[in-house]
C-alpha cells in the first residue's frame, strides 16, 4: 500500500504535562481512518502538528498532498464567499466543484452570514480545489445534514481522496476502514474498525461508546441470539428473523 503520511514518535510536553506521548501512525492511500478519544486525549494536538502549527519532537513525513481542516480554523468573516474561494478566476471544472456543495446565492454572501453547515462546506471546497491525496478533518462533519454528508462522501470516493476524521460522533465510525482511539496523549487502541469496536470493555473504560447497532449486536450475541456483530439495522433484523 502507498503511504501518504507517516507520523513517527511525536512527543510534546507543556507546563509539565505530556500532550503527545511518542505517537506513531501511518496513513495509507485508500484506507480511511477515524480518530476518537475523550477531551484532552491529544486528537487535535496531533492534527495541529501535522498541519505544521507548533513544534514537537519526532518526525512527520508527507508522501502526497495533505490537507488539514481544523475545528478552530478561522475564516475571514468579512470576505464574500466567491472572493474567498477565488471563484471568478477558476476554470469551469473547478467552479463546478464548488457548485456541488454551495448554491450560487451563497457565493454572494459574507462568510459570517453563513450558518455552521455552510461555513464547513466553504472550508471543504477550499480544500478540494487543492486536490488533496489525504484530507484530515477535525470534528466538523457533524455540522453537515445527511444530504450534504452523502455528497461529501460521494465526492471523496469519486476523487479517490483518502479521509482521516477526528470526531465525537461514534455513529459515523462505521464509514471508516480503520479506527484509532487516543487517551492521555497516547494511542490506546488501533486497528480495523470492527475489530476495535469489539473491544467493548476497554472502549467503555476509555470513555468511548459504541454505535447503537454494534452495541445491540454484542448484547444479543452474548445471549446466543445471533452469532456475529452487525453494523446495519437491516442486517441485524434479517439475522433475528431467520
Amino acid at each position: 500500500m502507498k503511504k501518504l503520511l507517516e507520523v513517527s514518535d511525536l512527543y510534546l510536553e507543556s507546563h509539565n504535562k505530556i500532550l503527545l506521548n511518542h505517537v506513531s501512525l501511518t496513513f495509507y492511500k485508500g484506507i480511511s481512518t477515524f480518530i476518537c478519544g475523550t477531551s484532552a486525549s491529544g486528537k487535535t494536538c496531533l492534527l495541529k502538528r501535522i498541519a505544521g502549527l507548533g513544534k514537537c519532537r519526532g518526525h512527520i513525513k508527507k508522501y502526497g498532498r495533505v490537507e488539514v481542516i481544523l475545528d478552530s480554523q478561522e475564516q475571514d468573516g468579512s470576505s464574500i464567499v466567491k472572493d474567498f474561494l477565488n471563484y471568478s478566476h477558476l476554470e469551469k471544472k473547478e467552479q463546478s466543484v464548488i457548485l456541488k456543495f454551495l448554491s450560487k446565492t451563497l457565493l454572494d454572501k459574507k462568510i459570517d452570514q453563513l450558518d455552521e453547515k455552510n461555513k464547513v462546506l466553504v472550508s471543504l471546497c477550499q480544500s478540494f480545489l487543492r486536490k488533496p491525496d489525504l484530507l484530515i478533518i477535525d470534528n466538523l462533519l457533524h455540522f453537515l445534514d445527511q444530504k450534504s454528508l452523502q455528497k461529501f462522501y460521494d465526492y471523496v470516493q469519486k476523487k479517490a481522496i483518502t479521509l482521516v476524521c477526528v470526531s465525537t460522533d461514534i455513529e459515523s465510525v462505521l464509514a471508516f476502514h480503520y479506527m484509532v482511539v487516543m487517551d492521555k496523549g497516547s494511542i490506546a487502541i488501533e486497528g480495523k474498525t470492527l475489530q476495535v469496536l469489539k473491544q467493548e470493555k476497554l472502549l467503555k473504560r476509555l470513555g468511548i461508546g459504541l454505535p447503537f447497532y454494534v452495541d445491540l449486536s454484542l448484547q444479543l450475541k452474548l445471549y446466543g441470539l445471533i452469532d456475529q456483530v452487525y453494523v446495519k439495522k437491516e442486517d441485524l433484523r434479517g439475522a433475528l428473523w431467520k
